[in-house]
């Protein structure tokens, strides 16, 4: 299953979960590439939750999806069930029995061996990589009606996105996140040609196995120019299971249940980056008050967790490492350590300007339970076909309005009477 994700994912242009599937179904002329790439789609998910599925079941899924796609001729047959395994690469083994869950009393035992595993590694070549959610427009007079909302897709799926995030041990490397939100071709992205992280979406704006494949192969290529071998350290989620083949990345799996105490990105670092988008959002406010109402789009929110993400302190990093046991050269396993930013003070001297009847901390956290994974519904993967896809785009974003084209006389002008201002205060 990795090498047919690999395969996939060396087209150029996935803006959704399930493009990659209808290019690659069509390149092999198949009757019904929307049934196929519903098909996959499911296939994919189920090999994602460990749950196995032989030629008859699949033959019965594409029967139900057939129904639903309005096909009338399809005939599920033995040539087809053929057909299909050969344009995807699929082949069927005998499911082993699972491993066992591991005792949650094992985070001493794990930093003990974490020591090893860390040895063939400079502390430059070391990651670790989480996503987090983000209800990304949500204001802090909002905050009230999100707090303690566990995000699955419900009715305000809309206004959240999630965040992949991976940093090194000494801070001295932040990957470019990864975004996902729900909409593949947002309005506010017209006319902008360059981005400063990687979008990427889907109906639930969740993360993904082909999504995490794709970032993966993404990172590895980059590593393989510099010739740099790095070991990179993530949770088990559904969504990592399937892990394409790396020639520059060792990935290596925390173990269960434990990543809220071994997993550094937890230990304060998706802390200090939500505080330092709240930042931002609260900057926003504060621009907007008296003025026009404050609104904030896909393109605003994502130049908001680029900048976040760069002022996250190396230092900050560094110590949520050595919390979790992350440590070289005879150092010691240090108690937690409380991750301080100097720009806390300032927000709070602040946030009473916007007089909103919760505190900064619950506006920090009130998306912590937002969820980065899941399970999608027959129905939503009909949705996100290419052709459905292709019709929805934008249903929900009419609020959003196109970023105007500035000509460079525009420019030169706005850039002059920037100057002037400056130059003022």
């Amino acid at each position: 299953m990795a090498s047919t994700l690999s395969t996939i994912l060396k087209q150029k242009d996935h803006l959704t979960t399930l493009t990659p599937y209808s290019s690659r179904i069509r390149q092999k002329k198949c009757e019904y590439p929307d049934l196929e790439e519903c098909l996959m789609a499911w296939f994919t998910q189920c090999r994602q939750n460990n749950i196995p599925v032989s030629g008859p079941i699949l033959k019965e899924k594409s029967k139900l999806f057939a129904t639903n796609l309005g096909i009338t001729n399809f005939q599920a047959s033995e040539g087809w069930l053929e057909k299909f395994k050969k344009r995807h690469d699929l082949t069927f083994k005998k499911v082993c029995g699972e491993s066992a869950s591991v005792d949650p009393y094992i985070s001493q035992d794990w930093k003990n061996e974490l020591i090893n595993l860390l040895v063939d590694y400079d502390v430059r070549d070391i990651f670790n990589a989480d996503e987090t959610g983000l209800f990304y427009k949500c204001l802090p007079d909002r905050t009230l009606t999100f707090k303690n909302e566990k995000c699955h897709g419900g009715k305000n799926s809309k206004e959240r996105i999630t965040v992949m995030l991976a940093a090194n041990m000494d801070g001295s490397q932040k990957l470019k996140p990864l975004m996902i939100g729900k909409f593949a071709n947002p309005r506010c992205f017209k006319n902008i040609k360059s981005f400063p992280l990687m979008y990427r979406s889907n109906k639930k704006a969740w993360m993904t196995g082909v999504l995490f494949t794709e970032w993966l192969l993404c990172i590895d290529v980059d590593m393989k120019k510099v010739n740099r071998k790095i070991l990179m350290f993530v949770d088990n989620c559904t969504a990592h299971n399937n892990i394409p083949h790396l020639e520059n990345i060792k990935i290596h799996f925390l173990p269960p249940n434990t990543t809220s105490t071994l997993q550094p990105l937890d230990q304060g670092i998706i802390k200090i980056f939500k505080i330092m988008y709240r930042k931002e959002i609260v900057r926003e406010v504060l621009a907007c008050m008296g003025d026009v109402p404050c609104k904030i789009s896909i393109l605003t929110a994502m130049e908001m967790v680029h900048k976040a993400w760069e002022n996250v302190g190396a230092q900050t990093i560094v110590n949520c490492f050595r919390t979790c046991g992350f440590i070289k050269d005879g150092q010691k396993i240090g108690e937690s350590i409380p991750v301080q930013c100097e720009e806390v003070e300032v927000l709070l001297s602040t946030w009473n300007r916007l007089e909103v009847p919760v505190s900064f901390e619950e506006f920090v956290h009130f998306d912590d339970n937002v969820a980065t994974a899941g399970t999608f519904t027959d129905e939503e993967i009909i949705q996100s076909t290419s052709v459905n896809q292709h019709n929805s785009d934008n249903d929900d974003e009419e609020e959003e309005a196109e970023v105007p084209v500035i000509s460079l006389k525009e420019a030169h002008f706005f850039m002059s009477g920037l100057r002037q201002f400056f130059g003022t205060i």
